[in-house]
């Protein structure tokens, strides 16, 4: 009967560490986390970085800080993102709703940071002044591919339940034995009892 509490008891030990390595498969942990970009452009008012129709596309995660360093290869520029998605406004302006960057000329470069955590989509990117300056701005759902990856240390995961699953194991193991003991020395005096009782009872004769 012992052996058989002994073997549920250890077997649900067990099982309760097998549970534990599993989880992190159960309840996957994201894997893509948000990371610093930074890309150049240089306009032109033929198009962005020396390119005509189609603009560069400038693609990047949900989350991601996107800084754009912006210079000028022929005249005064301003870049826009049409955040609001209402459209490019070629009015020399930054539009309300939009992300803008200073103006900027050939000995003026600047930058503008762009901060994609509340933005999903693809939004228009341009010049306030030229209509020719104009590409798509492509921010992904932070599960797609790309990003950093974020290594995961399984076993610091589950080192402590491990610990508290082997503990288990070991404290029932203990409890075990003790009981077993116990129980081996409780018949070692009911034996020696009897055997007393044998050579001490009355055999009739004086």
């Amino acid at each position: 009967m012992l052996n058989r509490r002994f073997s549920i008891v250890l077997f649900s030990a067990l099982l309760l560490a097998v549970v534990i390595l599993g989880l992190p498969n159960l309840f996957p942990i994201p894997r893509v986390a948000a990371i610093n970009r930074t890309i150049t452009l240089v306009g032109l008012v033929s198009g962005w970085n020396f390119t005509s129709t189609p603009n560069p596309t400038i693609t990047v995660i949900q989350g991601d800080i996107v800084t754009i360093n912006l210079s000028s290869g022929d005249t005064l520029h301003q870049f826009a993102l049409d955040v609001d998605k209402d459209g490019a406004k070629f009015t020399g302006s930054c539009s309300t709703g939009d992300t803008c960057s200073n103006q900027f000329t050939p000995s003026t470069p600047t930058s503008v940071v762009i901060n994609t955590s509340s933005l999903s989509g693809t939004y228009m990117y341009f010049c306030t002044i030229h209509s020719s300056m104009v590409g798509s701005f492509v921010v992904n759902p932070s599960t797609s591919v790309g990003g950093t990856e974020v290594p995961i240390d399984r076993l610091a995961l589950v080192a402590p339940y491990l610990g508290l699953a082997s503990a288990l194991a070991i404290l029932v193991a203990i409890t075990a034995y003790m009981i077993r003991n116990r129980r081996k020395e409780k018949k070692k005096v009911v034996s020696s009892g009897s055997l007393q009782d044998g050579l001490t009872s009355p055999t009739g004769f004086e």
